[in-house]
């Protein structure tokens, strides 16, 4: 080929790859696309049933791609929270990465580890590629995953490959387009890319994955998540320091050297309530739920606060006391009236006592509230719990369609009208 014919056709490939939408293309056997149009190839199992699934549980991700790109970041980790914030709009219920990872410090059998979580199936995966390609004044940052779901007996019911790739940067014909192509060309190799990457890569294949349908109350009680500090750093960012923490140790789901840790730090800091309160939730998190009462109540001793109230709230609701749990809430919801958390986790405990009317309004609650801190996680479970109450009580279907409808709104619409989920990199 002639120089002149080659650059052409290396522009146009270059044009063309970077403006296109990917191709969802469902297969029988996978297989290594090098199209100019990126490829999302995705399997389904056709006994697979969605609503058959209980809960899905994010297990390994192993790293298959080369070990000398980006290694300031934890592919591992930044891949496992992309799931597990993609997943949770399916509709299926899932178990906390911090409780799932203190389990695979003692369960590397699948399934008991499924049998420990009291869950079905499981979520696992390969990271084939996590790269940046540079040259001169172009460059190309590629993230290829690929992923399974197994049932409890290890059959594989839906499985998914594709790689996402970022280029930036231009084919200079000047000393100025070169200079411009390079800084270009650069950016891209800023972790921000990769960030986005992951993003993009994990909606894609999950895009694919069927929604399930019919939620159910009691899944959606029994799975509630411990709530969160909200003036805590990311979790990540311990877990990248390695710093011998109480914080560092909830992180990585050593949830009994955190509480020894915070017991032998308070005797020198007593009214320390921030580690009093990450004290009860690992205490929740090893389902030592009268204890974790206990010390929500010696922390709001201290502190009234919104988030020890949630505490105190789930760690009732554990106890099967729904009166004292409401309670708790209740007041959470009067210090701070956009507590989403507080609102749907009373919800669920309304509707479970079937009082749905009352139910759908926090429902509804706990969803605006969510958006308007860019929940979009809480506020498509709130959605759920909406529909499945306007089932059979039309004067709830009206919030339940003007909930969506500002989910719809508020999210990206991007990929054929697929909603992003946004999720921070760092959390």
């Amino acid at each position: 080929m002639r120089p002149e014919k080659y650059l052409i056709t290396l522009i146009l490939c270059l044009l063309l790859s970077a403006c296109q939408t990917p191709k969802y293309s469902k297969v029988t056997n996978f297989t290594n696309s090098n199209n100019l149009v990126p490829q999302v190839q995705y399997a389904v199992a056709e006994d697979f049933d969605p609503n058959n699934i209980k809960c899905i549980v994010v297990g390994q991700v192993e790293d298959a791609s080369d070990e000398n790109e980006y290694k300031s970041l934890n592919k591992v980790s930044l891949i496992r929270q992309a799931i597990y914030a993609h997943l949770s709009p399916k509709n299926y219920q899932d178990i906390e990465l911090h409780k799932i990872s203190s389990v695979l410090n003692n369960k590397n059998n699948s399934q008991l580890l499924l049998q420990n979580l009291e869950c079905d199936s499981l979520l696992e995966g390969t990271i084939t590629t996590f790269e940046n390609d540079f040259f001169i004044a172009y460059s190309s940052t590629n993230v290829g995953l690929n992923l399974f779901l197994k049932d409890k007996n290890n059959k594989v019911l839906w499985k998914g490959s594709h790689t996402a790739t970022s280029r930036a940067g231009s084919i200079p014909f000047s000393p100025i387009g070169l200079a411009t192509g390079l800084f270009s060309a650069s950016t891209n190799t800023e972790d921000e890319i990769a960030f986005q990457m992951i993003d993009t890569v994990v909606r894609r294949l999950l895009k694919t994955l069927p929604d399930k349908s019919d939620v159910k109350n009691i899944d959606q009680l029994k799975f509630a998540k411990i709530p969160n500090d909200s003036e805590a750093k990311d979790l990540i960012d311990y877990s990248r320091k390695k710093e011998k923490t109480p914080n560092f140790y909830f992180s990585i789901g050593e949830y009994g050297k955190a509480i020894n840790l915070i017991n032998e730090n308070i005797k020198s800091d007593p009214d320390n309530h921030k580690l009093l309160f990450l004290k009860g939730r690992s205490q929740l998190m090893l389902n030592e739920f009268e204890n974790a009462v206990s010390t929500f109540l010696d922390v709001l001793a201290l502190k009234l606060d919104s988030n020890y109230l949630n505490g105190l709230g789930h760690g009732y609701s554990k106890l099967n006391q729904p009166n004292k749990a409401l309670a708790a809430y209740n007041k959470a919801i009067s210090i701070d009236n956009k507590n989403s958390y507080a609102y749907f986790n009373a919800g669920l405990l309304l509707e479970n006592a079937n009082n749905k009317i009352k139910a759908a309004k926090y429902f509804y609650s706990a969803g605006t509230s969510s958006l308007l801190k860019e929940n979009f996680v809480r506020a498509s479970n709130s959605l759920a719990a909406l529909k499945r109450l306007s089932k059979n009580e039309s004067s709830i279907k009206k919030n339940s369609l003007k909930l969506e409808g500002l989910i719809k709104e508020l999210s990206d619409d991007k990929d054929n009208n697929f909603k992003i989920i946004k999720i921070k990199s760092k959390g």
